[in-house]
């Protein structure tokens, strides 16, 4: 386009000046001005049409490029604006929910309702929760996991990633891109995993429970050994035993959870109460430790109680484990924000920070490969984070290396103390 200005320039220019130099008269030279113009006009028509048609096949190829990049995904693409209508979508979309192209419709609550999308646990999702439109807000949502349904009635997992299109500094996002992954093969295989790790633990409990009837019945018929080294012999293999029966028991927990088998039975109780007993029991496990309960007033909470003390043992071994010089171990028990929450205080080892991130993952292990590895299958802290959001609390933590961690809990007041603690308050 320069160079067309200054050719256009320059014509006009010293074409006016040579007719002033050559034509005599004005008449002569009025005609030969318009045939000028008209020579002009078809000229630059001629060439802003080349222009033009060179910019517009350009474009052209850039769209057939954008196009086939997007065809070319695996994985589902949709572009969403602010408006709530699906600007685009590619061929991936209609493949993933079984679509026809005329059956995809354009606004984006009629594609949520024509998929039946939902959370994991199959409640209903509301429409700011959904990827997109966290998205148009300036989030970046990663993996957000979902339940939808093909066009054939089967349940889809599916993955959405979604983040906004950038636009000027200060400015709303206008556009968000949504990336769908189908799941639905992952969690079939992850299911039958856990069906036989449920399968395993069940038959590994009886030969277990075999070996350790055994070597109790031994220890009876000849007590302290016929030498002082079987009486030794049959002490080890009775606390190995129970070693792995705790581990088993562990990971059937665990595989039953994954199932969906794990029912809670909630009863009301005084939470200080069972964390009181817990520590008393845990005390006996080291002569090195010392286990001190902190509360003021009672906790009242409903929730099932097998199932909490059972994390509260979790993590009071994990407090006594990776606290090998020994040391005071705090329990504290509270209400916090209209929630009662227990934490547990170690002067441990503390978690490396890069390790923390997945420290509630399923089978990890923040302390595998170090001088600090105290073994283990990586299950209780997963198995903690399962229970007590079953319970709609959560549990989250704070440790700094050579400092020791703080592991915390929270759980719903029972309705009766909660409203009794507002009137209070």
């Amino acid at each position: 386009m320069a160079i067309y200005a200054v050719v256009a320039g320059s014509w006009i220019i010293l074409s006016d000046v040579l007719l002033a130099g050559v034509v005599r008269g004005l008449g002569t030279f009025v005609q030969v001005q318009i045939l000028k113009g008209w020579f002009y006009v078809a000229a630059t028509s001629v060439l802003l049409y080349a222009l033009i048609r060179k910019d517009t096949a350009a474009l052209r190829e850039s769209e057939a490029r954008h196009r086939a990049s997007l065809e070319s995904m695996a994985d589902a693409l949709i572009l969403v604006d602010s408006h709530g209508r699906i600007v685009e979508a590619n061929k991936a979309v209609l493949t993933l929910f079984g679509l026809e192209a005329p059956g995809m419709p354009a606004e984006l609550r009629r594609f949520i309702e024509l998929l039946d999308l939902r959370h994991p646990d199959g409640s209903p999702i509301a429409w700011d929760a959904l990827p997109s439109q966290r998205a148009l807000r300036g989030e970046t949502v990663r993996e957000q996991e979902l339940l939808s349904r093909h066009s054939n009635g089967a349940l889809l997992h599916i993955s959405a990633t979604a983040s906004p299109v950038a636009t000027e500094a200060g400015r709303a996002p206008e556009l968000a891109v949504v990336v769908l992954r189908d799941l639905t093969g992952l969690k079939r295989l992850e299911r039958m995993r856990d069906e036989f790790l449920s399968t395993a633990a069940h038959e590994l409990r009886t030969p277990i429970t075999t070996i350790k009837g055994y070597a109790q019945l031994l220890d009876r018929w000849t007590p302290g050994g016929h030498e002082p080294r079987e009486g030794k012999a049959f002490r080890i293999l009775n606390r190995q035993s129970d070693r792995l029966t705790q581990l088993v028991q562990e990971l059937l927990e665990v595989s039953r959870l994954q199932l969906g088998r794990l029912a809670l039975r909630r009863q009301r109780f005084e939470l200080g109460e069972l964390v009181a007993d817990v520590l008393e029991r845990m005390q006996g496990v080291s002569s090195r430790h010392r286990l001190v309960l902190h509360q003021e007033g009672h906790v009242f909470v409903d929730a099932d109680r097998e199932r909490i003390e059972q994390v509260l043992v979790n993590l009071f071994d994990n407090a006594i484990k990776y606290s090998p010089e020994g040391g005071d171990i705090e329990a504290r028990v509270e209400v916090r924000e209209g929630s009662g929450v227990v934490s547990i205080r170690d002067p441990g080892m503390g978690i490396p920070k890069e390790r923390q991130g997945q420290l509630f993952e399923r089978f990890y292990r923040a302390h595998a490969g170090l001088e600090s590895d105290r073994g283990g299958m990586g299950i209780g802290l997963h198995l903690c984070e399962q229970i007590v959001q079953r319970h709609g609390g959560r549990i989250w933590f704070e440790s700094e290396v050579g400092k020791g961690s703080i592991f915390s809990f929270s759980l719903a007041l029972a309705q009766q103390v909660g409203q009794e603690h507002e009137a209070r308050v």
